[in-house]
C-alpha cells in the first residue's frame, strides 16, 4: 500500500483524484493555534467543460495551474487538522471560461469537510440526548421536592 493510500485510509477520504507525496504531514500554526496540515493534490482530466458542456476532445479543456484551498478536517489526535489542498484549474479553449476540480470532500465554496460537518452533526446529537436526559431528571426531582 502506498503512502497516498495511507493517508487517505487516515483521514477516510475515498476520492481517488486526491493524491498524496511522502512528508506531506507538518505541523504548523493558523490563527496563532499549533495544528496539522496535510498537502495534498487534486488533479483529473475532465470529461466535458463544465460551463458550455462541450465534450473534452483534441484538448479542448487544458489544464491552467492549481488554487490551494485550505480545508477543515475531523481532528486526528489532539491537534485540529487541515487539509492543504491544491485544486486543478482548468480553461475551456471553447467558451474561454475557467473552472476548478471538484471534489465529494467538500462542496462548492466551502472550506469545512463533508465528514467535518458529519463529526459535528454526531457530536450535538449526543449532547442534545445528554441534556434532554438531565432535563427530565431534573424536572423529575423538582415535581416530586414539592
Amino acid at each position: 500500500m502506498s503512502i497516498s493510500n495511507d493517508i487517505k485510509n487516515l483521514l477516510d477520504i475515498q476520492d481517488a483524484n486526491i493524491i498524496f507525496k511522502e512528508n506531506c504531514v507538518m505541523n504548523g500554526t493558523y490563527k496563532g493555534n499549533t495544528c496539522k496540515y496535510v498537502d495534498g493534490k487534486l488533479t483529473y482530466t475532465p470529461t466535458n467543460c463544465e460551463n458550455c458542456g462541450i465534450k473534452n476532445e483534441n484538448d479542448t479543456v487544458t489544464k491552467n495551474g492549481t488554487q490551494t484551498s485550505r480545508i477543515t478536517l475531523p481532528i486526528t489526535g489532539v491537534l485540529p487538522t487541515y487539509l492543504r489542498l491544491k485544486k486543478q484549474r482548468f480553461v475551456c479553449k471553447a467558451c474561454k471560461k475557467s473552472f476548478t476540480a471538484k471534489t465529494p470532500i467538500v462542496k462548492k465554496n466551502c472550506f469545512i469537510s463533508e465528514n467535518t460537518i458529519a463529526q459535528v452533526s454526531l457530536n450535538l446529537q449526543r449532547h442534545n440526548h445528554y441534556y434532554r436526559s438531565v432535563k427530565i431528571v431534573l424536572c423529575h426531582q423538582l415535581l416530586f421536592s414539592v
